[in-house]
Parts: structure tokens; sequence; C-alpha cells
């Protein structure tokens, strides 16, 4: 073989800069952006053009962080300054910058920086701001969002904030934001009517999130543009949606008045309600179903009847949850898709105590409705039944959906390497629908599955970026 007389070059040298940059720069902390500059002379100013850049304290003094010490007032400054000195040397496109800073970050030098990449950039869409605040900071002090300039926010497509305080000042950032699609609030405080109007601005929001957020007791959701809506880990005394195209609803973990949730949305289509089982004053999946329905009296609406996909936490083995779901699946005439996650509890509350409600043998409570459901089984084609143990209840409503769906085309059950056998016997049922798959997956490694589904996912909004 004869030998190479030259050095070859590598396969990233040959791509063209604007690759380069969308596909490794882009995706890189600023950190790892400021790496490569000392690669090769060709990279030395080639972060100069990235479109995204992440300000991130916790990756930028790592040395910090390995002694474990507390962020001071110099860390902060020295944040600040890199910070300005890397935005005035960028000189390409920046379509979306996020900035994770210090408590103890001057407000002034936090409006600077913003205020500079929004006004300079004329081409930013996305901004994210986030103020690291340590576990005591978070139960006791918010840090207080700047009063930005009027309409900052107006030339926005997304917007993104984490662990402030907004006082009423904050109002006017939002003014004529008529661009914004996507609102998330994270672990903010905020008084009654803030959100209520700043929602009111943004005239064509899609998306909007509140998680972990107090301050206060009640909530009106009146935008009339939004298609998706998020409560996560809320404690409220009330909550009144009146958003007429809301198509999708999530739900986790939400503390609430026991009808103090009303949602008059129409043309639902995925609702999706999640609960810490071992945390008894929080909402049930089943308390949404009945309050959000007509299950216990006439409501003006009920947002189920269009629905097209339906994902809740639910115990199957209890009939004081079965029955909810029950009345509502009789609602639901559109239903393609149905996941059930069955909690594990530390202590199970037995779902005998219930027994008396019902005029005959608990295992016939499915088979008594099974009469009601012929829509349901015309449409229903996928369902997912989490937790699956093969108890009896579990089992009857497996079977019922087995032996008379005619369109199922996929049935997922999910539980631990125990219960498999158990689970297989369902595959030995007679089928209506001749596409049904019935495939049974041990948990462990559909979590193991899941996690790789959200990294690939999360990699690719990156390179999308």
């Amino acid at each position: 073989m004869p030998r190479r007389t030259t050095k070859e070059k590598d396969m990233i040298s040959d791509l063209p800069d604007e690759i380069l940059v969308h596909c490794i720069l882009c995706s890189l902390s600023i950190d790892e952006i400021f790496r490569t500059s000392i690669l090769s002379k060709r990279w030395k100013h080639l972060w100069k053009n990235s479109s995204h850049l992440d300000f991130n304290w916790t990756r930028m003094n790592k040395s910090l962080l390995t002694r474990k010490l507390i962020a001071t007032r110099n860390d902060a400054i020295k944040y600040g300054d890199i910070v300005k000195n890397m935005l005035h040397q960028h000189s390409g496109i920046l379509f979306s910058c996020s900035f994770k800073h210090f408590l103890r970050l001057d407000v002034e030098v936090v409006k600077n920086l913003v205020e500079f990449v929004v006004e300079e950039k004329k081409k930013l869409s996305s901004l994210s701001l986030e103020c690291e605040l340590s576990y005591h900071h978070r139960r006791n002090i918010k840090y207080v969002m700047a009063e930005f300039k009027p309409k900052i926010f107006s030339s926005l497509c997304s917007l993104e904030l984490t662990n402030y305080n907004l006082k009423l000042s904050v109002l006017s950032a939002f003014e004529s934001c008529e661009k914004l699609k996507s609102l998330k609030l994270k672990s903010m405080f905020m008084e009654n009517n803030i959100i209520d109007r700043i929602l009111k601005k943004c005239l064509c929001l899609e998306k909007f999130s509140l998680i972990d957020s107090k301050g206060f007791d009640r909530l009106k959701i009146e935008n009339q543009s939004l298609k998706t809506l998020e409560f996560l880990r809320l404690n409220v005394r009330e909550i009144e949606v009146h958003v007429k195209e809301l198509q999708d609803l999530v739900i986790d973990s939400l503390i609430c008045l026991p009808k103090g949730l009303r949602i008059y949305s129409e043309k639902l289509l995925s609702f999706y309600s999640t609960y810490n089982p071992n945390a008894h004053w929080i909402w049930k999946s089943t308390d949404f179903l009945e309050n959000c329905s007509d299950l216990l009296e006439s409501q003006p609406t009920n947002i189920f009847r269009n629905l097209l996909t339906l994902s809740i936490d639910l115990d199957l083995n209890n009939i004081r949850e079965a029955i909810p779901l029950s009345y509502v699946l009789l609602t639901c005439v559109h239903l393609n898709t149905l996941s059930i996650n069955i909690p594990v509890k530390k202590a199970t509350v037995s779902s005998e105590d219930y027994d008396y409600i019902l005029s005959y043998p608990k295992s016939m409570f499915w088979e008594k409705r099974e009469p009601y459901y012929f829509v349901l089984f015309n449409e229903l084609k996928y369902v997912t039944i989490k937790g699956f143990t093969g108890k009896e209840q579990e089992v009857k409503f497996a079977e019922l959906l087995i032996t008379k769906s005619y369109v199922m085309e996929k049935m997922y059950i999910i539980c631990g390497s125990t219960n498999v056998y158990k689970a297989k016997d369902l595959q030995s049922l007679p089928k209506r629908s001749s596409c049904l798959s019935i495939i049974i997956i041990d948990e462990f490694l559909w979590m193991h599955r899941m996690h790789a589904t959200l990294l690939a996912a999360i990699q690719g909004a990156i390179r999308l970026d």
C-alpha cells in the first residue's frame, strides 16, 4: 500500500461555514462555543455567526460549582461583562437567545442585556430569561423583573420567564405583542389579574404554560387565539377558562377548590391529566372528569365531546374512579387514542369500599356498560394501559376493548416484569378487529425507550433552531 504524502482533511473541515454554524455551533452552550474558537483560524470567529446563544452561568463558572460555593457579587459582574462583550462581537443573525443569570446580577444589567439583544438583533424571535436560585432562595426570594421599555417583547414569537417576581410595571413590555405565539411562565410570583392582563395583550398567542407559580389564587384565561394550555403544579382557589379555539389542555398536580375549575372550550381535541398519587390534597384525574363534564350537574359545555386524545392517571381497580371514566367515554364520540396510567400508591385504597354504590357485582361493571359504547368501538384505534398489574378490573376493561372494538389497531400493555405473564393472557382473547396488535412491554424497557425518544426530540429541536 502506498504511503500517504499529504495529510488528509477531516470531513468537518470540508463543510461550508453555514453548515458548521447551523448544525454544530447552534447546538452548543456558550462555554463550548467559546472553546471552538481555539481550534483553528477558521473557527476563531465562526461563533460570531451562530443563530443561537445560550448564556448559562452554571456552564460559564464550572470551577465555582465544583467548589460548591455561592456566587458572589464579583461573579455576577463578571457574567454581565462576558455576556455584553460577546453580544457586541456577534455579527450574524441571531434568532434565539437565552440568559441564565445570578440572583446577585444587578437588575439594570439584565434590563440592558435584554434590550440590547432585542433591539440590535432585529431577527430575534425567541428569548428565555432565568434567574438561577438556590433551594433556599426558591422558597423565600424572587428576582424582581426589570422595568423594560414599553413594547420590548413585541417582536418576539416565543418568550420564557423563570424565577421572577412580576409587578404591574412589567405590563408595558407586553404591549403590541401581536407576534408572540408561545409564552411560558415558570416558578413565578404574581398577584391576581397580572396573567389575565398579559394574555389580553398577546392577541395571537397559541400556547401558554403556567408552571409552579404563586402569589395569585384566581386565574381567568380569556385569550381567544390559544390552542394549547398547560397548568402544572399550581395551588389556586379558582380557574376559569374561556378559550373558544382551545385544542390541547394539560393539567398536572393541581390544587383547586372542588368546583373551582371551570373550562368553557367546545373544540378541545386533547386532554392530558396527571397527578401525584401520594399527595391526597391534589385533584385527581377523576375530579376533572366529573367537574368538566355534565356528569354531576348540568354544565353549559362538556369539554370532552370532541376529544381525539384522552390521557389520564386513573386507577381502573377503584370503582369510584372508573365510574366517571365510563361516563366520559360515552360522550367521546370521536376518541381515537386512549392512554391510562394506573398510579402506584404507597397505601392503596381498596375499591371494595365502593361496592355499595353498585346494584350488581363489581366484576360486571364494564360488562353492564358495553351496550352503550357502540360509538367508542367504531372510532378507537390506539390504547395504552401503563402500570398494568393483572387485577380484575384492569383485565375486564382491556377485555371489553379487545373483544368489541371494530377498528382498534394497537394496544400497549406496559407492566412490571412480574406481571408480564398476566398481560400475555390478553393476547389469547378473541379480537373483534383483524388489525389489532396487543404489544406487551416491560416497564423498565418502556422508560428507557421514552428517555431515548425524548433525547432525540431535544436534539432535533436544537438542530431546527
